[in-house]
């Protein structure tokens, strides 16, 4: 995960020197204005940030500007689906396998919404409301080729708590949750810790208190309030389980979307699903049990788990 000042790296270009803003994207924001980076080719790596880190340096280029800007876009594509998840369930495989169909713009976790949501959360009359998010989405968005018909963004797992201004700004949008047994997460962030587990990192997240050195508590508490908030939004959301994937994406997701995969495009996905989500080069390989459970995992997130499996089994 790269932090701010590694996103800002880039040689700066003058917005009034600007013809267009095509192949501009924002990456995050500071006060009033928009940050934004050059990017030429598709975003096809695991994570928004690793196709700005795979960058040749000598081709990066930053521009500053007013938040208006947003208005001289292109109209982009609308977004087919908002993917909200748990973490460590599935979802960036989910935005691999769709990233191998170049009908498809996906963005995995684009910084500039947390920029967003976090300003939202401290400032939420600066912030602009619902209605700069979409401005800002719109912006992701960018048809780059006629080919492209669907736009596809995974938030941070953290961003189910902010679903109803996602609802709010796009209405009519599907939004998907994955989710995974608590117990199979749990054993992931034993194995490395995302930013979302270690107090402080994510300031956008409902406080938590950590007891000394119970990470694995933090841990419990934070999924607990991921699942608690899909619950509250429940009727908003379609369900997928980890244990679906990845025959869930081609035999109903993409058929929602009017989507009919080619024989081809089925296999080039199957055989992207064989490889880890977050690493090509590594074949995929089930994950180890957790090193040890813990008694808020059990006592708060399973029971939250259960009535979600049991939701999605009335909804099928």
């Amino acid at each position: 995960m790269l932090n701010e000042r590694q996103l800002l790296r880039g040689r700066p270009v003058a917005a009034d020197v600007l013809v267009s803003l095509r192949n501009w994207f924002p990456i995050t924001l500071q006060g009033r204005e928009i940050v934004w980076r050059h990017v030429p080719d598709r975003f096809t790596a695991s994570f928004f940030t690793d196709t700005l880190q795979q960058q040749n340096p000598a081709q990066r280029y930053i521009c500053r500007t007013e938040f208006d800007w947003l208005k001289r876009l292109e109209p982009g594509l609308m977004p087919s689906a908002f993917i909200f998840h748990t973490s460590r369930c599935g979802s960036t495989l989910l935005t691999q396998l769709l990233s191998t169909l170049s009908c498809c713009i996906v963005m995995s976790e684009p910084p500039v919404i947390d920029a967003f949501l976090r300003l939202h959360q401290t400032e939420p009359e600066s912030s602009g409301g619902s209605a700069n998010l979409r401005q800002l989405i719109l912006a992701l968005g960018q048809q780059r080729s006629p080919e492209e018909s669907h736009f596809f963004i995974k938030l941070d797992s953290w961003h189910i708590q902010f679903l109803p201004i996602f609802r709010a700004a796009f209405p009519d949008t599907p939004c998907w949750f994955l989710y995974r047994e608590p117990e199979a997460i749990l054993a992931s962030h034993q194995r490395q810790r995302g930013p979302q587990m270690v107090p402080g990192m994510v300031t956008t997240l409902a406080a938590e208190t950590l007891e000394v050195g119970d990470l694995d508590g933090y841990c419990a508490k934070v999924l607990a309030g991921f699942f608690e908030a899909a619950l509250a939004n429940v009727e908003s959301l379609q369900l997928i389980s980890y244990r679906q994937l990845p025959d869930i994406l081609w035999q109903d997701l993409l058929p929602r979307q009017g989507l009919d995969c080619t024989s081809e495009q089925l296999e080039r996905m199957r055989q992207r699903a064989g490889f880890h989500a977050k690493d090509q080069r590594v074949h995929f390989s089930t994950d180890t049990p957790p090193i040890s459970s813990h008694p808020i995992l059990q006592q708060r997130v399973a029971p939250l788990y259960t009535e979600l499996e049991q939701r999605r089994s009335r909804s099928q």
